[in-house]
C-alpha cells in the first residue's frame, strides 16, 4: 500500500485554545464517546478521543489541552456497508491547570496536516512517525493531470495543452529495501508543477532525496491512506549529517480506534 502510515503524532498546542463543549458518540455503531471541542475560539469543533477515565461532565467551555495525540484512520458511519474511512484523533485530554504536557519536543512537529480539497492547515504533525526522511530513494515520477466532474483531462484554452496538477514522486524507503514484509515500503510525495520541472533535468533513478516543507492529507482509500506534498526535493548529499534531526518515532499501535465524525 502507498503511504500506508499507521499513526502520525499530532501536537495539540498547535490548534490554539481548546474549550469543551460535551460527549458526542460516533465510529460506525456509534458506540465510542468522544469529546467534542471548540478550539482557537472560533464556531469550528473537532472531536478527540480521549484516555480511558476522562471526565465528560465539565461545564461548556472548559479550557482543556491536549497532549500526546495521533491521528490514524478510523472509520465513521456511512450508507454504504463498508462505511467510511475517515481521520481520527486520539490523545490525552487535560484541564490546564493540570500537570502533563508532549512527551516529544516542538521542535520535531516539523510538518503540517491539511484538511479539505483547499488543503486547509489544521494543526502540526512529525513527519518521522510516517517514515524516515533521509531514508527515500526514487524510482520514478508520475504526471497528475487536472481532471473535471466527469474524469477528463482538463485543457487549458491558452495553450491547447492539458492541465498538470502536480508531479508524483515515486520512493521505496532504503532500510525496508530487501525485507520480505515491505508491502507498505512505498511512498508517494506531490510537488507543485514549477518546482518539479525545475529539479527534474538533474534527477535520476536511485536518486537520494530529501522533502522540505512537507504537508500531510489523509485520504484513506484501497490504495493509500496518506497524501503527502513537499514544496522541494533536496539530494542527501547537499544536506549535512548535523542538519539530520535526531528523532525516534514512537512504535506504532496495533489497536485502530474508531472515527471522530458522524
Amino acid at each position: 500500500m502507498i503511504n500506508h502510515f499507521e499513526k502520525i503524532r499530532f501536537q495539540g498546542k498547535s490548534l490554539g485554545k481548546l474549550t469543551f463543549v460535551n460527549r458526542d458518540k460516533v465510529g460506525a455503531k456509534s458506540d465510542i464517546d468522544v469529546a467534542v471541542l471548540n478550539y482557537n475560539d472560533s464556531l469550528s469543533t473537532v472531536r478527540v478521543t480521549p484516555q480511558a477515565g476522562f471526565n465528560y461532565a465539565k461545564p461548556f467551555g472548559t479550557e482543556l489541552k491536549l497532549i500526546n495525540a495521533y491521528l490514524i484512520g478510523g472509520e465513521a458511519r456511512s450508507n454504504q456497508r463498508a462505511g467510511a474511512r475517515v481521520v481520527t484523533r486520539i490523545g490525552t485530554l487535560l484541564e490546564t491547570s493540570e500537570n502533563g504536557q508532549d512527551e516529544v519536543p516542538e521542535a520535531e512537529y516539523d510538518a503540517v496536516f491539511v484538511t479539505g480539497k483547499d488543503m486547509t492547515p489544521f494543526g502540526r504533525v512529525r513527519s518521522a512517525d510516517a517514515f524516515d526522511s533521509y531514508d527515500l530513494v526514487l524510482f520514478s515520477v508520475e504526471t497528475n493531470y487536472q481532471t473535471d466532474n466527469r474524469g477528463v483531462a482538463v485543457v487549458d484554452r491558452d495553450t491547447n495543452e492539458t492541465t498538470v496538477t502536480n508531479y508524483q514522486f515515486n520512493f521505496i524507503q532504503e532500510s525496508k529495501s530487501g525485507q520480505e514484509d515491505n508491502n507498505d515500503n512505498f511512498v508517494r510525495i506531490l510537488v507543485a508543477p514549477n518546482e518539479s520541472e525545475r529539479i527534474m533535468p538533474t534527477l535520476k533513478r536511485g536518486a537520494k532525496l530529501v522533502p522540505q516543507g512537507m504537508k500531510f492529507a489523509f485520504v484513506g482509500n484501497a490504495t493509500t491512506d496518506w497524501t503527502v506534498y513537499a514544496e522541494t526535493l533536496v539530494p542527501l548529499e547537499n544536506t549535512t549529517t548535523a542538519s539530520k534531526p535526531d528523532v525516534k518515532a514512537t512504535p506504532t499501535s496495533k489497536v485502530a480506534d474508531k472515527d471522530d465524525k458522524k
